[in-house]
């Protein structure tokens, strides 16, 4: 379970991408390119992150520090370039896309980097389905 739910939260990096900013055509620039850049790496690292979790390798909280990071660092172009939109950050669903990316991007890095919460998912991974 999670090693779905790591995947399932990478695939939400797509809502980051200029082309869920409900504009057509998607909105340009550098900004948005860097947006689509880091959500891509993100989709690809939480991809990896899963699979790890899942095969019960060793380095799964290496690739899950590396998801969190691109993560982290994806929102941040996100919200620079979505301040040039006219809706802005005004609207609750770009508010919840931030959070929910933060978040879940710090718990990812909290379940590799935080020796306590390590150990727990740690014990959950190894423990018979």
């Amino acid at each position: 379970m999670t090693a779905i739910g790591l995947f399932l939260f990478g695939t939400t990096f797509w809502w980051m991408t200029s082309m869920m900013a409900g504009r057509t055509p998607p909105p340009t620039g550098r900004l948005w390119t860097v947006t689509n850049v880091l959500a891509y790496l993100a989709i690809a690292g939480f991809s990896v992150t899963a699979w790890a979790v899942y095969r019960q390798h060793a380095w799964w909280d290496t690739a899950a520090v590396v998801s969190g990071v691109v993560g982290i660092l994806a929102v941040v172009p996100f919200a620079l370039a979505q301040r040039r939109l006219e809706v802005g950050l005004g609207d609750m669903g770009v508010q919840i896309n931030l959070w929910l990316h933060l978040l879940g991007s710090a718990a990812v890095l909290a379940a590799a980097l935080v020796p306590a919460v390590h150990a727990w998912v740690a014990d959950h991974l190894d423990a018979p389905g």
